[in-house]
């Protein structure tokens, strides 16, 4: 029985409405495919349990910065929304297709495939992400990289498998793109660890290269286990966190349409990184709202950081006839 039905008193109007926001929650707003928490919680559920089999492809657009860099975020989004259409005509209902974070995503197919099989599907997957981005005319080649894990050999969850899906798609990267790589899975063969090539391996993979002026700028379930990080250091050092929510809105207080909003969100990220110091962090949280973490700083300065966000913006805000309005949690670990 669904837990919104359990109460015996609801009626199926409601619980069908409770039953809808429900699946909203899971799904990504700008694609319609499931979203990174949906397809973990299935993975975990289908290879932890007695099947113990899938396949999770993890597939990533080239050179998407470029994309957005030349042509605009307005643009980047039509790709990703094209990636996602051929993604949902390359597979089955059963199969759980997903959009995993910015320009990523994940497929994973049930069941035992051969190594033939997944050579077969990965092949076919790159000829048809190719022709379907080439229909956005954007006057030269958009191409994605593969990367594949098979359960329960590269791992027993979806956090192991995705790990193992991700590094054989940095390796897809290295090899010139456009390609696709199988996780290894043998490992038999191998004499020795080398540990100290794995820890450069590990330096490269954890270090900053070229910091940016400004925030960190992070996915939202990223921005969370930062958060739940610093919480569990704070018994043994005086780090306070202070929570800004930036929230967007037309002075008349109607609708703003997609177009203006993608671009004023897109402006509004822009000026956080740039009025926050390096070591703050910054989510954008839905489609009109930005969640920003200062860490160590006293709540008179918080204050100042979020007017000067809102100075900083003001051009854009005048621009799109909207207004910027923010909300302080100040040192949110104290009341915990």
């Amino acid at each position: 029985m669904n837990k919104f039905e359990q109460s015996g008193v609801i009626d199926n109007e409601i619980v069908n409405k409770l039953n809808q926001l429900e699946t909203i929650s899971y799904k990504d707003s700008l694609t319609g495919l499931w979203g990174k928490n949906y397809l973990s919680e299935q993975i975990d559920n289908i290879i932890g349990g007695e099947k113990n089999s899938g396949t999770l492809f993890v597939v990533d657009i080239d050179g998407f910065s470029r994309i957005n860099e030349e042509f605009g975020h307005i643009m980047g989004d039509a790709c990703l929304v094209r990636l996602a259409g051929v993604l949902n005509n390359s597979f089955r209902d059963r199969d759980i297709t997903a959009r995993i974070s910015g320009d990523e995503f994940g497929v994973f197919i049930t069941g035992n495939l051969t190594y033939k099989d997944v050579n077969g599907i990965s092949a076919k997957l790159l000829n048809s992400a190719k022709e379907g981005l080439a229909s956005m005319n954007l006057g030269r080649e958009i191409t994605v990289s593969i990367g594949v894990a098979r359960a329960s050999v590269n791992g027993g969850d979806f956090l192991s498998l995705y790990k193992k899906a991700e590094e054989a798609l940095r390796t897809s990267k290295k090899n010139g793109k456009n390609d696709y790589t199988i996780a290894e899975e043998d490992l038999s063969g191998k004499k020795g660890v080398d540990t100290e090539a794995d820890m450069k391996v590990v330096k490269n993979l954890i270090s900053e290269r070229n910091k940016p002026n400004g925030a960190f700028k992070v996915e939202y379930e990223e921005f969370k286990h930062i958060f739940q990080f610093i919480s569990r250091n704070s018994s043994r050092q005086e780090t306070g966190i202070d929570i800004i929510l930036f929230t967007i809105s037309k002075k008349d207080g109607k609708m703003i349409d997609p177009i203006s909003i993608s671009e004023a969100m897109f402006n509004l990220e822009n000026v956080i990184k740039i009025s926050l110091r390096i070591g703050d962090v910054a989510t954008k949280y839905s489609s009109c709202q930005y969640l920003v973490m200062l860490i160590g700083t006293k709540e008179a300065k918080t204050e100042d950081i979020a007017n000067r966000v809102i100075k900083n913006y003001q051009t854009f805000a005048d621009k799109y006839d909207i207004i910027v309005k923010y909300d302080i949690d100040s040192d949110i670990l104290s009341k915990g």
